[in-house]
């Protein structure tokens, strides 16, 4: 039965109480406050919450699908059907009624195409109104005290209203529009493009789990910043992290080590976000180097005195590494005998037990400044056979071995 919805009186026609359902859930995610997992029904009236890090899918009875980013709150306002009988026949259709209140965070919709409406089907934040037939596209609320809201379509078509001000405009598929309470213009601009994959580095390197993990992409045109997700899954279902950065640098400090899908996309200056770039990535810990050790044989310095060889390293480097030790064993293999001792905050320590001629073989640890413990390779202290008789200092203690 393929009737205009203006020609229906759905005040006559009766109305289906429709239900949705919990698609997919990662993390933190409510329904009326209580702990929800995959299945669970969302009716109408439903107040949904993702937290931090969290992310869900409702999927609506008409078949579009709601995605819920980090840090957001929605309220299912209406969902309902009208069942319309078809007078030739025993067929009967459902016209589909619903909509969506984004109190607070951001949504990524992919409303059904086919269904057929009695109204748009509407997404409301408090300064916007967003009405659709069939499309995708994004809704974002996130600074409540500016009043702010954000409509991005990627494909299709949206209406998208500014009742304060009485004003709209129609946003088609590559354009988005930054609605803002007190001002009645409501410009439609282009989205930034997608970055190639090759602008993402496919690994993140860091000192240590919950260190600085720098994410540097390449720049992107007209960008004046960035959302990065990292998920689970390659349809962006369990997003697991979210952030944003003013510069192509990107911070994944508070990402877990592991491996992930991610898509970044760039903002313009109005904070309208274009298309994604997706690819796979690593973040995981460096391979550990003490730079500070690379002069080592140059700055270790070894004198005579009546309690032992007193050996001192050079502590003045940015990069020296903090708790200090060294290693001494009679072998290379740093097996035999071996022996730990601490360096004070002059990088000095005591060798006692040297005899003149003595080969023993060493290394250092510490920490990074950056917070990785690692070690020096293996060098020789080897003394002359007339230490301490004719020979009470040498400048270069300690020899690389090749």
């Amino acid at each position: 039965m393929d009737v205009p919805s203006s020609f229906i009186n759905f005040d006559k026609q009766p109305k289906l109480a429709n239900t949705g359902v919990l698609q997919s859930v990662n993390g933190s995610v409510t329904i009326n406050g209580v702990a929800a997992s995959v299945g669970a029904a969302v009716p109408e009236g439903a107040r949904v919450q993702t937290g931090a890090g969290s992310s869900a899918v409702v999927k609506l009875s008409d078949g579009s699908q709601v995605q819920l980013m980090p840090r957001s709150l929605a309220d299912v306002v209406k969902q309902h059907g009208y069942a319309l009988k078809d007078p030739a026949s025993s067929l009967s259709t459902t016209w589909f009624s619903g909509a969506i209140r984004l109190v607070e965070g951001m949504l990524d919709i992919a409303a059904n195409k086919s269904a057929q409406r009695k109204d748009p089907l509407n997404v409301v934040t408090p300064t916007s109104l967003i009405g659709v037939r069939g499309t995708q596209f994004r809704v974002a609320y996130e600074d409540p005290s500016s009043g702010t809201a954000r409509t991005e379509v990627l494909e299709g078509k949206v209406r998208a209203d500014n009742p304060a001000q009485a004003a709209g405009a129609d946003i088609g598929g590559g354009f988005g529009v930054a609605i803002k309470p007190n001002e009645r213009e409501i410009k439609v601009v282009a989205l930034l493009p997608a970055l190639p994959e090759s602008a993402l580095p496919a690994r993140v390197e860091r000192a240590r789990e919950g260190a600085t993990a720098a994410w540097a992409i390449s720049p992107l045109s007209g960008a004046a910043g960035y959302r990065a997700e990292l998920a689970q899954d390659p349809a962006f279902t369990q997003i697991v992290f979210d952030t944003k950065s003013q510069s192509p640098s990107i911070d994944l400090a508070a990402a877990p080590n592991g491996n992930y899908f991610a898509r970044v996309r760039g903002m313009d200056a109005s904070g309208i976000e274009g298309y994604n770039a997706v690819r796979r990535i690593d973040i995981a810990n460096a391979p550990v180097s003490l730079i500070w050790i690379r002069e080592i044989g140059i700055a270790a310095t070894a004198d005579f005195t009546p309690d032992g060889l007193l050996l001192r390293v050079n502590t003045s480097a940015l990069d020296t590494p903090k708790q200090l030790q060294i290693q001494i064993a009679q072998d290379q293999q740093m097996t035999q005998g071996l022996q730990s001792l601490s360096l004070d905050t002059a990088g000095t320590t005591v060798l006692r037990a040297l005899r003149p001629g003595d080969r023993r073989f060493v290394r250092f640890t510490g920490i990074t400044p950056q917070g990785a413990s690692g070690s020096s390779s293996v060098m020789l202290l080897e003394l002359p056979l007339n230490w301490g008789n004719s020979v009470f200092s040498m400048a270069s203690a300690l020899q690389t071995l090749r």
